[in-house]
């Protein structure tokens, strides 16, 4: 009897052992995802050592709880946490001898680094591409940044409250008439309702008076800037994003207000011209997203309350 029991219990103890190892098999830490650039992408275990290429997705890691080993290369301040941080190019024109000395298990960028995939690859980089060309690209890349870094619980959260704040700003349609110029004086482009800048602006209640212009071959999103249309549409509101040389810009910028072509808008003379502040407009900000319609939804506000009196 003794035998008989001890047998049973052998066998048990040998079937929890399989039923064991079987459940870890089918838990396994591999995973594969498909990129925002359409790329099959896959790791044998959730990354640690990780690079990232562009402000914005910086942004999201920080709110998901991801560390990384290297950041952007910026001119403005980061948090205190961030300092120590080596800064390795950005995806226009990234360090790889300083991303490879970093040994990352995934370099994070968006979709402007496409151009340096090949060699990436060759640098035996794993790279997952990102975008930020809307608000909803934003949350597809909070998702896809989720899923990676097994953050899924925290990406649904910051996307959810991004969701909340398009369905608060489409109940309150401001009417106003707006234009955003991207650049530095004449030579400036005009942001359509495809560019990033233009997403932000109808989803925060504005009007963009470029709806029908004619998009740039190679600057999807934006087209050429036409005087004579601006003046055609008289904007209520004249939004400015400046990307480098902030004060050359902003100078050059107030210089062409000044034309006689521009003096007399509806805009300049009601002193609606606005200089939208580059880290959450001139592009993607990441989760930051929420802010930039915030700061859109105010300015358009402030304009129609003027346009009352």
């Amino acid at each position: 009897m003794r035998k008989l029991f001890s047998y049973v219990l052998s066998l048990c103890l040998l079937v929890g052992l399989f039923a064991f190892n079987g459940g870890t098999a089918e838990a396994s830490t591999e995973l594969t995802i498909k990129d925002l650039a359409g790329r099959t992408v896959t790791f044998d275990r959730t990354p640690e050592r990780v690079v990232v290429l562009s402000p914005g997705d910086l942004h999201t890691l920080q709110a998901l709880g991801v560390q990384v080993v290297g950041r952007p290369t910026s001119a403005t301040p980061v948090d205190a946490s961030l300092q120590s941080v080596p800064q390795v190019g950005n995806i226009h024109q990234p360090n790889f001898e300083k991303i490879v000395s970093l040994q990352p298990d995934v370099v994070i960028a968006g979709a402007s680094f496409l151009g340096h995939i090949q060699k990436a690859q060759s640098l035996g980089l794993k790279v997952v591409i990102t975008s930020g060309s809307s608000v909803d690209d934003i949350k597809s890349s909070i998702t896809l940044l989720g899923k990676l870094f097994n953050k899924t619980q925290k990406a649904k959260v910051l996307v959810g409250k991004i969701d909340s704040k398009v369905k608060k700003y489409s109940k309150t349609k401001t009417k106003v008439r707006a234009v955003i110029l991207f650049g530095s004086g004449a030579s400036s482009l005009v942001a359509l309702p495809t560019s990033f800048s233009g997403d932000v602006l109808a989803k925060a209640g504005g009007e963009n008076i470029a709806a029908s212009f004619s998009q740039l071959k190679d600057y999807p999103g934006y087209a050429n800037l036409s005087t004579e249309r601006i003046i055609a549409s008289n904007p209520d509101v004249i939004f400015i994003i400046t990307h480098a040389n902030h004060a050359e810009t902003k100078k050059a910028m107030i210089k062409l207000m000044s034309t006689s072509s521009w003096r007399n808008l509806k805009a300049v003379k009601n002193k609606n011209v606005i200089f939208l502040p580059s880290e959450l407009f001139a592009a993607s900000p990441g989760v930051k997203i929420t802010d930039a319609l915030d700061h859109m939804n105010k300015e358009l506000l402030k304009v129609r309350a003027k346009m009352k009196k």
